[in-house]
C-alpha cells in the first residue's frame, strides 16, 4: 500500500509541474536577418525591387532585381536592373562569383528539390522568356547556372508556385506590356512545357499566388493583381481566382473583402499557412497608385508647360510624402472563404519583393518600400498563436482528473486475483457499465475532436459512418453474441480455432493486436496534438505523459479498471459537448435559424451524395463500408467482444451491445453539429481561428481553450486526454489477453494462473511501451486527418478477419485450407487496391470481409475437407 501511495504522490507531482511548460506565443514574430551588403561601387546597399530566388541546399539565393542609383526616377534617375547573385550563409550575405546571363528582374521564381527556377522576366531591353536553374553546389560554396526549356512565350510579373512534381505559372505581361490571362505547367520530370486553360475575368500581373486544401480539394489561390494595357490606364482588381487540381477547373471566387469593402493587392507577399489558411504580407493598394498613374497620363497628353508643372509638383509632393504601402498582414480561410485583418504591423513591408518560405518561416527579401524606394532589408516572419496559457485553474482540474483514473487503476488492484479478474471482472460489471464502456471505447478521442473537424471542413456525408454502427446491431446480437456465449471463449479468435485451425486463430489474433497498435499510436497522438496547441508544451511530452499514466492503471487496474474510466469519461465528454453546443449558440450574434439556413445554402448539411462513385465519400461508399468496418469492430474486434464477455448471459450481452447503439445517435448528431456550428461561429469570427493550425483535427479543442469558460475548458481538455487513455486501456487489456489466451496458453497451457496473470500485466506493459513509441514516431509525421488513418488501418488489416467469420458461421463447406488460402488472396488484393487505384479507403473493410468470404468458400469448394464440419 506504502508503494502505491508513493506512486500516487510521484504522479501527482509531475502532474502539478505540468503549468510551468507553458508559455504563449506571440502572434507574430520578426527578426532582422542583416541587410543585403552593398556593392563594390557604392558604400550604401540600395536594396532592389523584383529580385528573384529561394533556398537550396541550406543557403538563401537573392539574384537580380532593379534599382534607381543614381537619383530618384521623378529627379531623373535611370532605373538599372542587376545580375548579381548573393547567397545567405551562415548568417551572412555575399556575393557568388557566378552572375546572371543578362540583368534580370520580376521574373517568377520557386524552389525545386534541384535548385531555385528563375522563369521569364525583364530589364530595360526585353521581356524574357528563359528559365534558369540557381542551384547552390556545397563543394564549391557557390551557385550552378543552368537552362530549362523556355517559357512558350515572353513573361514579365509572373507569379508560380510548385506543386508535386510540377511548376504553374500564371499571368503577368507579354512582349507588349500587356497583361495577359495565361496559365502555364512546367512538368519538373519530362522537362516540358503545356499550356492549360487560360484563368477567367481579367488579365491580371504583380498578382499573389499560393495553393491551399479546401473543402473538396486542393486548390491554386489568384489573389489581386492590375490589368496593365500599353498606354493605357492599367486597372487595379479587387477579385480571387481559384483552380482545382483535381477537377481541372477555374473558379472566381468574388472580391477580396474586409469588413464589406473590396482590397486591393498589388505586389504583396503570399504564402500556405497551417492547414486552412492564406496568408498576404503588404501589397500596394489603389488609392495614391490610381492618382499618380492618372497625373502620368494627363501629363503625356497635354503641351502645356504650366500644367506640365503643376502635375509634376503634385506628382513630387506625393512621392516625397509617401507613407509606404500596406503594413497588413490579411489572412484568408479556405473553408470558411473569409478574409481578415491578422496583425497590423509598424514597419514597412515591402512590395515587389523576393519571398518564400525556409520550414514554417517566411522571408522577405529587399523589395520596395514606397515609389522608387528600395529596402536592403531582409525580415523573417512567423505566425506563433498556436497556443496559449492555460492557466492554473485548468491545469489542477486537468491534473485532479487524471489522478482519479490513476486512484481508479489503484482501487481495481486489490480485486487482481487471477486471469478471470483481470480479463472479464469476474461477473462483477453490470451491464450498464460494459455498455457505456463499448461506447466509450468506440468514442475516444478519434469522435471526439475528428469527427467535428470533418463536418467543419467538409459536411455531413460521413454522417451514416456512425449510423452503420446502429444498423449492424442485430447481426452482431442475434449471430454473434449467441456464438461466443455458446462457446465460452476468452477471446474472438478462440472461434476461429474451434471451426477452422490453430493457424487460423493466430492469424486472427495477431491481425487483431497489429491493428491495436496501430490504433495506440493514433489515439494517443491525437490528444497530444491538442495539448500541445492548448499549452505550448511538446507534442513528444504529452505522449509520454499520457502514455505512462494509462499503461500504470491498466497495467494493475485490468478490465475494471479501464471500464469504469470509460464510463466517468463518458459522461464528461457527452456533457461537455452539450455544453459546447448551447456554449457557441449563446455566443454567435446569428439566430440559430439563421445558423442552419447558411449552412444549408453552403451544402454543409449534404448528408448522402447518391452519384455511383467509389473513390470519393459517396453514400455508397459510406454505407456499405461503414457496414463492414461496424461489423469487424462490433462482432471480431476483441476490445468490444472482451465487453460481451464479461456478461453473464446472452441477454446481458446484448444489452451491452444495445447501451452503445441507443447512445451512437444521439452522439452522431452532437458531433456532426458541433462541426457545423463552429464553421459559422469561424465564418463569423474568422480572427477567432488560428492560421497557425496545422491539424484540422485540433479546431474543437482550439474552441474548447479559446472560448469556453476557465474550469469547464480544463475538464474538457481533461476529458479529451481521458477520451484517448480509456481507448488506449481497452487496446492494452484486450491485446494482453489476445497474446496470454491465443498464444500463450496455447504453448504452456498447465502454467499456474498466478504466473499467466504476471505474463498479462508484462504484456500490457510491453503493448503500451511500443504503442507510446509509434506515436512518439508518428508525431513527426505529416498527417492532416488521423481519423482517415485510422479508418485506413481498420480496411487493411481487419477486413479480412470478418470474413473469415462470416464464413464460420454462415457457412458448413468453409474448410481451414480453402479460408486461409482466401484470406492470403484477399491480402493481396486489398494491397493491390491500396496502392494501385483510388478507391476511397472506407471501401477497404468491405472488400476485405467481401474478397475473403467469396475467395475462402470458392476454395474451400475446390479443396474440400474429409472431415465433416458441425454446425454452428
Amino acid at each position: 500500500m506504502k508503494k502505491n501511495q508513493s506512486l500516487v504522490l510521484i504522479l501527482f507531482i509531475v502532474l502539478t509541474l505540468i503549468p510551468f511548460y507553458g508559455q504563449e506565443i506571440s502572434k507574430l514574430s520578426i527578426t532582422d536577418l542583416p541587410s543585403l551588403p552593398a556593392d563594390n561601387t557604392s558604400t550604401e546597399s540600395l536594396g532592389f525591387a523584383g529580385m528573384l530566388g529561394g533556398t537550396h541546399n541550406g543557403v538563401f539565393l537573392a539574384a537580380g532585381g532593379a534599382n534607381f542609383p543614381d537619383g530618384l526616377p521623378w529627379e531623373g534617375g535611370d532605373k538599372v536592373w542587376s545580375k548579381r547573385i548573393y547567397i545567405f550563409e551562415n548568417n551572412e550575405w555575399r556575393l557568388s562569383t557566378k552572375q546572371l546571363p543578362i540583368p534580370l528582374g520580376y521574373a517568377a521564381s520557386v524552389a525545386t528539390p534541384k535548385g531555385v527556377l528563375s522563369i521569364g522576366g525583364n530589364n530595360k531591353t526585353l521581356i524574357s522568356d528563359k528559365v534558369l536553374l540557381l542551384s547552390y553546389n556545397k563543394s564549391t560554396k557557390d551557385v550552378e547556372i543552368s537552362e530549362y526549356p523556355n517559357l512558350p512565350e515572353p513573361l514579365a510579373f509572373s507569379s508560380a508556385v510548385v506543386v508535386d512534381d510540377f511548376v504553374y505559372v500564371v499571368g503577368g505581361n507579354n512582349n507588349v506590356k500587356n497583361s495577359t490571362n495565361l496559365f502555364y505547367r512546367l512538368n519538373l520530370k519530362e522537362n516540358n512545357w503545356i499550356k492549360l486553360a487560360d484563368f477567367p475575368g481579367a488579365p491580371r500581373a504583380l498578382n499573389s499566388i499560393a495553393v491551399q486544401e479546401t473543402q473538396t480539394n486542393k486548390k491554386l489561390f489568384v489573389i489581386g493583381g492590375r490589368n496593365e494595357v500599353a498606354g493605357k490606364k492599367s486597372k487595379t482588381l479587387t477579385s480571387y481566382l481559384s483552380y482545382d487540381f483535381k477537377e481541372k477547373k477555374w473558379q472566381e471566387e468574388g472580391d477580396l473583402e474586409i469588413d464589406g469593402k473590396p482590397r486591393v493587392l498589388m505586389g504583396a507577399s503570399a504564402e500556405t499557412m497551417g492547414s486552412m489558411h492564406i496568408m498576404t504580407y503588404g501589397g500596394s493598394d489603389e488609392s495614391l497608385f490610381d492618382e499618380l498613374e492618372n497625373i502620368s497620363l494627363q501629363m503625356g497628353a497635354t503641351q502645356d508647360d504650366s500644367i506640365v508643372n503643376q502635375l509634376k509638383k503634385r506628382r513630387d509632393s506625393i512621392l516625397n510624402n509617401h507613407e509606404g504601402f500596406s503594413k497588413d498582414i490579411l489572412a484568408y480561410n479556405t473553408i470558411t472563404k473569409k478574409w481578415f485583418v491578422y496583425d497590423r504591423i509598424t514597419t514597412k513591408i515591402p512590395v515587389t519583393a523576393l519571398s518564400f518560405k525556409n520550414n514554417d518561416e517566411f522571408v522577405i527579401v529587399s523589395g520596395e518600400v514606397s515609389p522608387g524606394i528600395r529596402t536592403p532589408g531582409v525580415q523573417i516572419f512567423k505566425i506563433g498563436d498556436a497556443d496559449h496559457p492555460f492557466g492554473i485553474v485548468n491545469y489542477t482540474i486537468l491534473a485532479l482528473y487524471l489522478l482519479i483514473s490513476v486512484l481508479i487503476g489503484l482501487y481495481f488492484a486489490r480485486k487482481q486475483k487471477s486471469t478471470e479478474d483481470y480479463f472479464t471482472g469476474g461477473g462483477r460489471i453490470p451491464w450498464w457499465a460494459a455498455g457505456l464502456s463499448v461506447f466509450g471505447t468506440l468514442l475516444s478521442a478519434i469522435t471526439f475532436m475528428a469527427i467535428p473537424a470533418k463536418a467543419f471542413v467538409t459536411d455531413w456525408s460521413f454522417f451514416f459512418l456512425n449510423i452503420t454502427a446502429i444498423l449492424i446491431t442485430p447481426v452482431i446480437a442475434f449471430i454473434f453474441i449467441p456464438f461466443f456465449n455458446r462457446l465460452k471463449i476468452k477471446t474472438a479468435y478462440e472461434y476461429l480455432e474451434d471451426r477452422f485451425n490453430y493457424t487460423a486463430r493466430a492469424f486472427g489474433s495477431l491481425s487483431f493486436i497489429l491493428f491495436q497498435l496501430g490504433r495506440i499510436g493514433i489515439v494517443l497522438l491525437l490528444p497530444s496534438l491538442a495539448i500541445s496547441i492548448v499549452t505550448g508544451i511538446p507534442v513528444e511530452t504529452s505522449i509520454l505523459i499520457m502514455g505512462i499514466l494509462c499503461v500504470f492503471y491498466t497495467t494493475f487496474g485490468g478490465i475494471e479498471a479501464v471500464i469504469w474510466t470509460d464510463v466517468m469519461q463518458v459522461v464528461v465528454l457527452l456533457g461537455g459537448s452539450v455544453l459546447a453546443v448551447v456554449w457557441i449558440m449563446l455566443h454567435t450574434e446569428t439566430s440559430f435559424g439563421d445558423m442552419i439556413t447558411y449552412a444549408s445554402e453552403r451544402d454543409k448539411f449534404n448528408i448522402a451524395n447518391f452519384e455511383m462513385n467509389f473513390t470519393d465519400s459517396t453514400f455508397w461508399v459510406v454505407f456499405i463500408g461503414g457496414l463492414a468496418s461496424a461489423m469487424v469492430t462490433q462482432g471480431t474486434d476483441q476490445t468490444i467482444v472482451q465487453r460481451f464477455l464479461t456478461s453473464s448471459s446472452v441477454k446481458e450481452s446484448q444489452k451491452t451491445l444495445y447501451t452503445n447503439a441507443v447512445l451512437t445517435l444521439p452522439a452522431t448528431i452532437i458531433f456532426f453539429g458541433l462541426g457545423t456550428l463552429l464553421f459559422v461561429f469561424y465564418t463569423e469570427m474568422p480572427e477567432k481561428l488560428s492560421p497557425a493550425i496545422s491539424n484540422n483535427d485540433s479546431i474543437f479543442p482550439w474552441y474548447i481553450v479559446r472560448e469556453l469558460p476557465v474550469g469547464v475548458s480544463g475538464l474538457l481538455v481533461a476529458g479529451i486526454f481521458s477520451a484517448a487513455m480509456s481507448s488506449i486501456s481497452s487496446s492494452l487489456n484486450s491485446v494482453s489477453t489476445a497474446y496470454c489466451n491465443d498464444f500463450h496458453m496455447h504453448f504452456k497451457p498447465n502454467m499456474p494462473d498466478v504466473n499467466l496473470l504476471k505474463i498479462a500485466r508484462i504484456v500490457t506493459l510491453v503493448t503500451g511501451v511500443l504503442g507510446v513509441l509509434l506515436a512518439l514516431w508518428m508525431a513527426g509525421s505529416n498527417i492532416k486527418s488521423l481519423w482517415d488513418q485510422f479508418y485506413r488501418f481498420l480496411g487493411l488489416f481487419t477486413g479480412g478477419l470478418g470474413g473469415m467469420f462470416l464464413l464460420g458461421m454462415l457457412t458448413k463447406k468453409a474448410n481451414a485450407k480453402g479460408t486461409l488460402l482466401g484470406l492470403l488472396v484477399s491480402a493481396i488484393f486489398i494491397w493491390y487496391i491500396s496502392v494501385f487505384t483510388e478507391i476511397n479507403f472506407l471501401m477497404y473493410s468491405f472488400l476485405g470481409v467481401a474478397s475473403c468470404f467469396c475467395f475462402g468458400y470458392i476454395f474451400s469448394l475446390i479443396l474440400p475437407n474429409k472431415q465433416k464440419v458441425e454446425s454452428f
